[in-house]
């Protein structure tokens, strides 16, 4: 403590100029103390490298560090800066040293020790599985392809089938990523990918041990329902490969209580031969590095997700960075000529040909972009929205939502107020208490799912606590509910926190109401499958809060009828915290067939202007 005051008095100006926490406070102090006197400097350094974690960065670039905020760390240039990282005790230079030490320095980003060991680590897995080809009876193979996949009507033109180029992609690769925005058939791919490795293995006599995983409870059971779905759709002696059940990444690896590691690792690998990795934008640098790490080196892994969606909450944005590095610049893969005539040969599928073709083994043939969304045509306004908001045409943007009419399935509110969007929003609700009444759980979820409040902060007059506090009372006031007592019939409640006993999941949505055949039971009620619900006493129920409105976060992956999201009040002009066209995408896109937008036009311009980068070096490494 006496350490980390001197340090604080003496550095006390700079400290509240740079904005450091306690815990970055509590590092830099460290650090000082095992610096001389000469490179005492490094110690504010230190205090800024850990203030990027906080801020989802796994490291900060020392050419990202502008003059003002060198002069602050007591540099003159990043000359100065440089030869002072040079000299110190506490850092590894472009791992020169054989002895850890406490920060990496390695081309021109600093690293805590322990997040470029997780970037060296993964970036090492990923490359060790792109030489892997995985052989496949060919034959066989465009069997199950013309049985699984429909060939396209006669009168329609042959376009490429890339759900059909993901299956072939995945199937003959280590690892390999399915990418697109949302709608565009992950889930179905995978299930037909699935019945065709099953289908494969089992012509050999050893069906092969597959897992499913995806980085929250609630994930992982929307994509087992998915899958279900997905079985349906596929020939009848295909069904049988789509048994298989979904679990967290966490529950998989085998959390273990008060430790950071699990009981699987590279000591003691994963039992399994196909690893599928869902929602994978949300998966942050540390877990995803765990997590390859515990898996066969012959094992195929596939990454499912939208990389223009939000990135984890936690430090680092592995998805975007992977897809980043298979593009190298282009909106497109470029794929191998290996791999499009191997595409041609298992499926008959053509890729588009193109003018520089990428070397066999290359990161880019890992990566397939779905193309066609089945949640909104790319020409419906949504899509168009959608489009724009991905390529920073801000401009375009703004002229589309203040050009849609009422019905054309965008509407922009710029100035309503908070109270007569309260009392709009209430007055909606009429239907959906009426079913409360009458006990029909299944309309009551229809109803409720039909729309949803999305906020872009938690905080604030048009944030989600106030939203839903402001909600319940009007419809207190208009007779809904009365809030006499907390779980009133009807309340709407999200869960904070999994109970795997009781199989609910953080994320998770349920209804209070009465149980139909004990009256006296009040239970919260969850969606378990098509029309299949199951209640538990309110009692017995993890941490949850109402929801009315919920956070853009804790809308990734589901989708809704209509969208209202509500952006921020600013009234002097001030940049608010948290905006990216990245989060407006993400909820904009959890709409199949209405979005309003409740916001300042200087806000959403923010919004749109703001791209959320992260630093890492994973892409330059792969």
């Amino acid at each position: 403590m006496d350490l980390i005051f001197s340090f604080s008095e003496q550095y006390e100006t700079q400290i509240q100029r740079l904005g450091l926490s306690s815990i970055d406070i509590a590092f830099a102090s460290f650090i000082f103390q095992m610096e001389s006197a000469q490179t005492k400097g490094v110690a504010l350094l230190a205090g800024l490298v850990s203030q990027k974690l906080s801020q989802q960065d796994s490291c900060l670039n020392i050419n990202n560090i502008d003059f003002s905020t060198l002069q602050i760390l007591g540099f003159d240039s990043t000359k100065s800066l440089l030869m002072s990282l040079e000299q110190a005790r506490s850092v590894n230079v472009d791992n020169q040293q054989i002895e850890a030490k406490p920060i990496i320095f390695e081309n021109n980003n600093l690293y805590l020790q322990r997040y470029h060991q997780y970037e060296v680590s993964l970036a090492n897995i990923i490359q060790n599985k792109l030489g892997s080809f995985l052989a496949v009876d060919q034959e066989h193979a465009n069997t199950v392809l013309t049985e699984l996949f429909s060939p396209p009507p006669a009168n329609q033109e042959k376009d490429t089938d890339w759900q059909k180029v993901a299956v072939c992609i995945a199937a003959t690769r280590s690892f390999s990523l399915i990418t697109g925005g949302p709608g565009t058939g992950k889930t179905t791919t995978v299930a037909k990918l699935l019945a065709l490795l099953q289908g494969l293995a089992s012509k050999q006599g050893k069906p092969l041990k597959i897992q499913l995983v995806a980085p929250t409870g609630k994930a992982a059971a929307r994509l087992t329902e998915s899958l279900l779905l997905a079985r349906d759709r596929l020939p009848l002696q295909y069904r049988w490969a789509l048994d298989v059940q979904c679990s967290t990444i966490h529950r998989l690896l085998g959390s273990q209580p008060a430790r950071v590691d699990f009981k699987h690792n590279q000591q003691n690998m994963l039992h399994l031969d196909v690893l599928i990795v869902d929602e994978a934008s949300m998966v942050d640098l540390p877990l995803m590095s765990k997590l390859l790490g515990a898996v066969p080196i012959a094992s195929r892994v596939i990454l499912l997700g939208d990389q223009n969606q939000l990135s984890s909450v936690e430090a680092g944005s592995v998805l975007a960075d992977i897809c980043q590095a298979a593009l190298q610049g282009t909106t497109e893969p470029v794929y191998s000529a290996e791999v499009c005539q191997l595409v041609a040969e298992l499926s008959g599928e053509i890729i588009p040909p193109v003018e520089q073709q990428r070397v066999s083994g290359n990161i880019s043939d890992c990566l397939v972009k779905l193309q066609k969304s089945h949640r909104f045509s790319a020409s419906s306004p949504i899509g168009q929205l959608a489009k724009h908001v991905i390529q920073g045409e801000v401009n375009k943007g703004l002229t589309l939502l203040s050009q849609q009419q009422s019905g054309e399935g965008l509407s922009w509110y710029k100035n309503a107020t908070l109270r007569e969007f309260v009392r709009s929003y209430a007055s909606l609700l009429s239907g959906y208490f009426g079913a409360i009444k009458l006990a029909d759980i299944g309309q009551a979820f229809a109803l409720l799912e039909k729309q949803q409040i999305l906020c872009a902060q938690k905080n604030g007059s048009w944030g989600v606590e106030n939203l839903n506090f402001m909600i319940e009372q009007e419809l207190n006031k208009q007779g809904h509910i009365s809030l006499d007592r907390k779980d009133y019939y009807g309340r709407p409640i999200m869960l904070s926190q999994n109970d795997h006993g009781l199989g609910i999941f953080n994320g998770d949505i349920g209804i209070i109401m009465a149980d139909p055949e004990q009256p006296q039971l009040i239970k919260a009620w969850f969606k378990t499958g098509h029309e299949q619900y199951n209640g538990i006493v309110v009692s017995r129920l993890p941490r949850h809060d109402t929801v009315y409105a919920m956070t853009i976060h804790k809308s990734q992956g589901s989708e809704f009828e209509k969208v209202v999201l509500c952006l921020p009040e600013s009234r002097d002009d001030k940049p608010i915290m948290g905006l990216s066209r990245e989060l407006f995408y993400t909820g904009l896109t959890r709409a199949k067939q209405r979005f309003e937008l409740y916001g300042q036009q200087h806000v959403l311009e923010k919004c749109l202007q703001s791209a959320c980068y992260r630093s890492s070096g994973l892409a330059q490494r792969l």
